[in-house]
């Protein structure tokens, strides 16, 4: 903070630079997140589109998020060595005399005074919006931590804390970026620019008129720097202690993007199964023939599937969206306003219209998310050429009159012929071929992960899938029907095909 001629420079190469850092990754970090929160959004759309995908998206976001992390380990380092080493005094905190600023401020601002308050090295509103961006990063940090470890998380927290830290997170990301737009872009670009972060100096015109209180005190010396022998000796047990703890934060950053594997490298788009059973054509006249989801009875030996000729609501469209979407388009936690768990609110769709528009499947929402490619989780193109003709034929909420057969097929209940595909593409996201527990293929299954064997044959009730399904805690469940089909399989023995 020394004075040179007619300007004085009150911020190091090293202040600018961490201000370049932390500007370009919440910069980076806003639009990431944004564009993931409002995807229904047409700028969101363009712009995940432009970024190659929304994997890409997530994977920029969790670079920048790692930056600002690091960021703040060096930040903390600093402080600490200019209060420590440097013995500047704290001009950082709020104090008795901020408040009489505020007052003077508002004074200034209704016209009963004549002049803003005369204030030091920081402003009271430069005060505020630093302890709002260390606020902010503590509830983006806890609550991205829960997101990007969810199943760690669900191991020690219920499973609505998921959800919950979503909401948090976003909603204190869309706070942020309001405040740098309305606070910060005001008070630093219009109300004054200030340049003194990218100069590292300020005229002295500029510090009478916002900083009189720092000018006074370098003039008269007030602060002066320890003695070369003493600031090395101060030195001396910073590096140490600073290096301490650094290690500790930096294996804490380190253990935050490693804790688990699954959510931090892309997946692979799950294998797709048919989960389809074909009806046999029959004669005109005799039966409708079309492809539909099975819904099963399990008997000795053998599976009778009755298949409805006409998909409905209650038949077949709603296990397409449940538990695949009803994650975040269900009662509890309605994304973009959409909720896909009752016939009538995915019609009346969301906050981008309606999800379903009966005879016309090109008009709603939930084709369109589909068709577009950009969304998290899609339907398969069987699924989709179903839902479009169940739309265009009416969307009938459900089956029975009017035109509908049933036809009955029988098939064998077993891995390969249809238990396999309960888990594909519902759990096979997280439980793939990334490591731990492996529902993509029979004989993993069956080895189950560090909790124990998956299925053991014969045995539902010790089968851990079962009893994670029936605890009914974990992210993603099955339906009540489909676990009550899992266990007759296991019961009977689990066969492979």
């Amino acid at each position: 903070m020394s004075p040179s001629g007619d300007s004085i420079r009150r911020f190091s190469v090293s202040d600018r630079a961490e201000h370049w850092v932390q500007m370009i990754s919440f910069l980076a970090l806003a639009v990431t997140g944004l564009v993931q929160r409002y995807d229904g959004a047409w700028l969101s759309e363009k712009l995940i589109s432009g970024m190659t995908g929304i994997e890409v998206v997530r994977d920029i976001h969790r670079v920048f998020a790692t930056v600002l992390m690091l960021a703040v380990v060096y930040h903390f380092g600093s402080a600490f060595y200019r209060k420590y080493v440097l013995g500047r005094p704290r001009e950082m905190v709020p104090g008795v005399a901020d408040a009489r600023a505020l007052a003077g401020s508002l004074k200034y601002i209704w016209g009963r005074a004549d002049r803003p308050p005369a204030q030091g090295r920081f402003t009271w509103e430069e005060k505020v919006e630093y302890w709002a961006f260390v606020w902010g990063t503590v509830i983006m940090v806890v609550t991205g931590f829960l997101l990007w470890n969810p199943i760690a998380t669900t191991k020690f927290l219920p499973g609505q804390w998921v959800p919950t830290s979503k909401v948090v997170h976003g909603g204190e990301a869309t706070l942020a970026v309001l405040a740098v737009i309305v606070w910060h872009t005001y008070h630093v670009h219009f109300a004054h620019f200030n340049k003194s972060m990218f100069t590292g100096k300020m005229s002295r015109g500029e510090m009478v008129e916002l900083h009189p209180l720092e000018l006074a005190s370098i003039e008269a010396g007030d602060h002066p720097l320890p003695a070369a022998g003493e600031r090395r000796r101060r030195l001396n047990r910073f590096i140490p202690i600073y290096g301490f703890v650094s290690v500790v934060l930096l294996a804490g950053i380190y253990l935050f993007v490693t804790f688990e594997d699954t959510n931090i490298a892309t997946i692979k788009p799950a294998e797709q199964v048919d989960v389809f059973v074909p009806v046999e054509t029959l004669p005109p006249g005799a039966a409708t023939t079309t492809i539909v989801p099975a819904t099963t009875t399990t008997t000795t030996g053998t599976t009778d599937t009755t298949v409805a000729a006409e998909p409905s609501w209650d038949a077949v469209v709603a296990a397409f969206f449940t538990p695949r979407c009803t994650g975040c388009h269900g009662a509890g936690v309605q994304s973009g306003g959409l909720d896909l768990s009752t016939f009538d609110a995915a019609v009346a769709g969301g906050d981008s219209g309606p999800g379903i528009v009966p005879g016309d499947s090109a008009a709603g929402t939930i084709i369109k998310k589909m068709e577009s490619g950009t969304h998290p989780g899609l339907l398969s193109d069987q699924e989709l050429a179903v839902l479009e003709a169940w739309i265009d034929d009416g969307a009938a909420e459900s089956a029975g009159g009017g035109g509908t057969t049933a036809t009955t097929v029988s098939a064998g209940d077993t891995w390969d012929g249809a238990v396999g595909a309960l888990f594909n593409p519902t759990c096979t996201g997280c439980h793939g071929t990334t490591g731990g527990l492996d529902l993509s293929s029979y004989d993993t299954a069956l080895a189950g992960g560090s909790s124990g064997p998956g299925i053991l044959p014969g045995n539902a009730a010790d089968s851990l899938v079962v009893q994670k399904m029936e605890s009914g805690t974990h992210p993603a469940l099955l339906t009540a029907d489909d676990v009550a089909r899992l266990v007759a399989w296991i019961d009977a023995g689990a066969p492979e095909n």
